[in-house]
């Protein structure tokens, strides 16, 4: 599984033909994402007026900073696979992970992440061993943001008062997601295995055999990255310390929106925070709107529910469409600096 069956090292350089193509794709992908969400957009210009300039600047730059450190993350993981993975760079594939999440409905930031990492020589299963870390301390400190919200905030507390073993159940759930991504971060019998047994399964099918092989490669490499940043404890410590600083700086979008309201600050971050903790395992049909059912069902407890949609409303714009305009410029300079 060390041998990299398929890749010879080399980047093909882009001709003005195909620049011309990709560049009309990402435009269409730009309007695409507009069109998708331009309720929101209707809705957010008329909330954004009832914030100060200073206050939507905050935001914004929250938003972006988010991203900034998500590239400092990249970076100090992915940078030993690499020398020309440098910062800016990070920081630029974050940003442009940011465009793909918005333009591709939620579904292809690591893609586009490994992408990019990949054309800054990283290989694909490095690539996606570092994603998946990311995913893991991601969901970690939404976790421990979680539960030191509930624990301290009694307005909080008071909200699923009747709902305890709810919460308790929500919480466990995301203990067991993260325990069984750790798992198959790092438990290379259980892939073996499952590589074994299907190419056993596969054995008279060339093209499924050599699928198997190259993602079996690509696994081998996720696995590698994973045990080398598990091993190293001072760095895990330093990446959780990053996630939980990520997450702050969304969970206080909220709270800048609210100033005045009469709700204490402390009550809207931890709202926030225990609302993407019970989102994070109870989806709803609506895609993003699970954070927004369970702060506005907290919050109305505490405030009025016409606060409650100015905080959600400037929560998804600092979260999402920030770094999505951030990241389209980033795009578009990535491909002009292909070309030279």
């Amino acid at each position: 599984m060390n041998k990299d069956p398929g890749n010879n090292g080399k980047r093909p350089e882009l001709t003005n033909r195909k620049t011309l193509l990709v560049y009309a794709a990402l435009i269409v992908l730009l309007v695409f994402a507009i069109v998708m969400n331009r309720e929101f957009f209707v809705k957010m210009t008329h909330e954004l007026r009832k914030m100060s300039i200073a206050g939507i600047i905050t935001v914004c730059v929250c938003g972006i900073l988010y991203r900034v450190i998500d590239g400092v993350v990249l970076c100090q993981m992915g940078h030993k696979y690499s020398a020309e993975f440098t910062l800016p760079k990070a920081v630029i594939t974050a940003l442009c992970g940011s465009f793909f999440r918005v333009s591709t409905l939620g579904s292809g930031m690591a893609v586009s992440k490994i992408y990019y990492m990949k054309r800054d020589g990283i290989e694909i299963g490095n690539g996606m061993g570092i994603c998946f870390l990311q995913t893991i301390f991601f969901k970690l400190s939404i976790l421990v943001m979680g539960v030191v919200a509930i624990v301290c905030s009694t307005v909080s507390r008071a909200a699923f008062a009747n709902s305890k073993i709810f919460v308790i159940i929500d919480i466990a759930a995301n203990v067991l997601l993260v325990a069984a991504m750790v798992t198959i971060a790092v438990n290379k019998r259980l892939t073996e295995f499952l590589f074994r047994l299907g190419k056993k399964i596969c054995a008279r099918f060339p093209k499924a055999m050599a699928f198997l092989e190259r993602a079996g490669y690509e696994v081998d490499l996720l696995q590698n990255e994973s045990a080398v940043t598990m091993k190293d404890k001072k760095l895990c410590i330093i990446l959780l310390a990053e996630s939980v600083l990520m997450q702050a700086l969304w969970y206080i979008t909220p709270c800048i929106a609210v100033i005045g309201d009469g709700v204490a600050l402390t009550d809207v971050f931890a709202m926030i925070a225990i609302a993407n903790m019970l989102a994070g395992v109870i989806p709803m049909p609506s895609g993003f709107g699970s954070v927004d059912v369970f702060f506005v069902l907290m919050y109305v407890q505490a405030g009025t529910s016409v606060t409650a949609a100015l905080a959600m409303v400037v929560y998804r714009f600092a979260t999402t469409f920030v770094p999505f305009f951030a990241g389209a410029p980033a795009v578009f300079a990535y491909i002009r600096r292909e070309r030279h």
